[in-house]
Order: structure tokens, then C-alpha cells, then sequence
């Protein structure tokens, strides 16, 4: 945030994250997709566990996303960098954070929307420790009367056998990304890469498509069902959103402790709540720094494209703000009866010899 941004936080009395995607670097490489897809899917769904967009406009050099701003980091910052010597969650902890996710990748799926990047870079925390689903750049809305897409998107060790494999696929491909997360959380390394390990993408893929997974003794017997359910290879009898829910998931043993009403309602307490004065971030130097794309040049068509992206209607959040704030209270002051009031009214202006003529 710049200095600007923290003014209209004290004045409004609310913080948001300011996504800033570098004009020529979405050009160099062919990035516009992705940053538009993401302001449409932010634009059109909202759930507590989905980051929510505010407002969308353009500078000079960016095109920026005013999101929901989320303080408490990343869950890979929280499994590897809180505590270096006991990396990765408990099963408690890692319960309610998939259980939150759960309920997110729930609500794209309802509005036909693959995410197709779940991983715990991608999982943010908020001031309370409730998580969210961020980073929408790669999601896919499947249009109507089409229940698959193709394409091959996503992160190395995440992806699911078929879109390896390059078939088409549907929602299925969430759930196996969501079964590496959960894995991830509870053995603090990926189910089918070490962490650190120095291995070729195409070795992983095999891996993925051929390999067991191996369970160490600190999985309980419900936690490994869940993840072997979540990472079946194949997709048909793979867990996950069935009959427009999730509610077969939702019941396995594995969740024996959520009450989905009150975790979906915000009213379970958080297994861990961030320090508002604590910084979850491993190394913020580079944070605001300055960069510069060089050999690209902006043309018509770019700038179409970016008055396109800050262009539209006003999303519900960023209404709800200017109303809070009384802004929108004072830009619709009227007169009698519904009349443009005196110092709006060209006409009474004129007549009261002040010079001022509306356009």
C-alpha cells in the first residue's frame, strides 16, 4: 500500500490489499487472460472463504485489484517458517483449514468455476484466523451446457492425473489438489515430491500417474482415508462435488468434529489467531520494489483492453463501503421534491450571476 492507501484507510476506517499486476510484464508474458478472468470470477462470487473484490482500476504502469486485505499470511509461511523445527500442522489445525476450503472450492464449483491452482501458498489467513481462497488467475468458468474443459494449468505436484494426461476434465481436479494440500499440512512435505528435493517436473508427473502414496504413523487412520479418497487417480471415484455439494465429503470421519452450519456461519473459533502486530511474511525487502519491463510497448489494443478492466459496475463490497462512510449519503443530496439542488442546478447558478456553467 502507498501512502495514498493508508490516508483512505484512516479516513474510511478499513484496510484493503492492493494487487498490483505490472502492465508491460501481463504483456511480455501474455498475461491479460489471466489477470481479466481473475477480475471477473472475484467480481461475481462471494463467500467468506473466497478473498472479495472491492474495486478494479488502472494507473499509469498497473492494473490493480482492491481485494480483501489478509494479514495473517499464507499457509505455507505458517507450516514451514512459524516453527522450522516442527513443520506442518496437527490434525486438528489442519482439519478446519481444509474444512474452510471445502466450503470455498464448494461455492466456485456451484457457480461453474474450476480453480485449478488450490495450493497453501494460495490459502490466506485473515485477522482472525479464518482462511481464504486467493489467486484466481487460473480458474476456468465452464459456460453452459458444458460440464469439462481442457487445458493444462496448475502447479507441479498438485495437478491431477487427467489434466497431466491432457484429457479433459471437470471439478475432480480440485479435490487432488485439495488432497496435496491437506497431505502437505500434516506430513509438512508434498505426497509425491520431498521438499527441497532437486527433480525434473516430468519425474513428478510420473509419480503422480503411477506412484502409491506412502503414509508415515502420524496420519491417523481417518486423516489417511480422506487424503487416499481426495487423491485417487481416478476421477470418477475420486471425493468431492457430487450433485452440486459436497455433502459426501463433508461427511467423512475425517470431520467427525465440524459443524458445517457453524463453520460455514463464521461462528467456530480459529485453531490459531494471528498477532496484529506480527509480520507473516518470510522476507518482505522486496515488497513495493520497482520494476521495469523493458523492450514492450503499450498500443491501442493494450489500452482498450486496460479501460475494459477498470471499467463496469460497482461490486457490492466497495457499495457497502461508500455507504458506511457517508460518501454516498452526501453525492445524493436533493431538493424539494426530488430537484437537482442549488449548487448542481446550472440554471439557479446562472441566475445568481456566479459564472459557473455546468457541461
Amino acid at each position: 500500500m502507498d501512502l495514498g492507501d493508508l490516508e483512505t484507510a484512516k479516513a474510511t476506517g478499513k484496510m484493503y490489499a492492493n494487487k498490483k499486476l505490472e502492465k508491460k510484464r501481463l504483456k511480455k508474458r501474455g498475461g491479460y487472460q489471466g489477470a481479466i478472468v481473475e477480475k471477473r470470477i472475484l467480481a461475481k462470487v462471494h463467500s467468506r472463504f473466497i478473498v472479495s473484490l472491492a474495486y478494479a482500476f488502472q494507473t499509469k504502469s498497473e492494473l490493480c485489484l482492491v481485494m480483501t486485505i489478509m494479514n495473517g499470511g499464507d499457509l505455507r509461511f505458517h507450516m514451514y517458517d512459524m516453527d522450522e523445527k516442527n513443520p506442518g500442522f496437527n490434525e486438528t489445525r489442519a482439519c478446519f483449514y481444509t474444512a474452510q476450503i471445502i466450503c470455498g472450492v464448494e461455492h466456485l464449483h456451484q457457480h461453474r468455476i474450476i480453480y485449478r491452482d488450490l495450493k497453501p501458498e494460495n490459502v490466506l489467513l485473515d485477522d482472525a484466523g479464518h482462511v481464504r481462497l486467493s489467486d484466481m488467475g487460473l480458474a476456468v468458468e465452464l459456460p453452459p451446457g458444458k460440464d469439462k474443459t481442457s487445458g493444462y494449468a496448475g502447479t507441479p505436484g498438485f495437478m491431477a492425473p487427467e489434466l497431466l494426461q491432457k484429457k479433459e476434465y471437470d471439478y475432480t481436479v480440485d479435490y487432488f489438489t485439495l488432497g496435496v494440500t491437506l497431505y502437505e499440512m500434516i506430513a509438512a512435505k508434498g505426497p509425491f515430491r520431498v521438499r527441497g528435493e532437486k527433480v525434473e517436473n516430468t519425474e513428478v508427473a510420473r509419480r503422480i500417474l503411477n506412484d502409491p502414496v506412502s503414509y508415515t504413523p502420524v496420519f491417523s487412520k481417518d486423516c489417511k482415508d480422506i487424503c487416499e479418497g481426495l487423491m485417487h487417480k481416478d476421477p470418477e471415484k475420486r471425493l468431492g462435488f457430487k450433485n452440486n455439494d459436497c455433502e459426501e465429503l463433508k461427511k467423512q470421519p475425517f470431520f467427525k468434529d465440524i459443524n458445517w452450519g457453524c463453520l460455514e456461519g463464521g461462528m467456530l473459533p480459529p485453531p490459531f489467531v494471528p498477532d496484529p502486530k506480527a509480520v507473516y511474511a518470510k522476507d518482505i525487502d522486496g515488497v513495493g520494489a520497482f520494476s521495469s519491463i523493458k523492450g514492450v510497448a503499450l498500443d491501442k489494443e493494450d489500452t482498450d483492453f486496460y479501460n475494459d478492466f477498470s471499467s463496469g459496475n460497482v461490486p457490492i463490497p466497495w457499495q457497502e463501503e461508500m455507504i458506511e462512510t457517508g460518501v454516498f449519503g452526501e453525492m445524493n443530496i436533493w431538493g424539494e421534491k426530488g430537484k437537482l439542488p442549488n449548487d448542481l442546478d446550472a440554471s439557479f447558478v446562472e441566475a445568481k450571476g456566479g459564472g459557473c456553467v455546468l457541461l
